[in-house]
């Protein structure tokens, strides 16, 4: 997928300066990691996803369930791909993970 991302990128950029044409505006260029980052994204869409919020109503729930060693994933699969895949999510669970194994029981 990466090759073919950088041609995409290469033919437009070929494209553009063939024609000495700008840019439109309001289109911003985007860099062929972000492009990438987004095809993996779409990819790994399912019919069925949680928001941010009710990801945030469960990451307590998810997060316990982890720590007494149980198949949090399993258990709750739509919270485990949500942060599989949204990385603002992610960073709240694994602050959340932190201070969570540091506090005494």
């Amino acid at each position: 997928m990466k090759n073919w991302i950088h041609r995409i990128f290469k033919k437009n950029r070929l494209h553009q300066t063939q024609n000495n044409a700008p840019m439109p505006m309001g289109m911003p260029e985007i860099p062929p990691s972000r492009a990438e980052a987004m095809i993996k994204m779409i990819e790994k869409t399912q019919e069925v996803e949680l928001s941010c919020d009710e990801v945030h109503r469960l990451l307590g729930e998810f997060a316990e369930m982890a720590l007494r060693g149980e198949d949090a994933a399993s258990l709750l699969p739509l919270v485990h791909h949500h942060l599989d895949t949204c990385p603002d999510c992610r960073e709240e669970y694994d602050a959340l993970m932190q201070i969570l194994q540091a506090s005494p029981d």
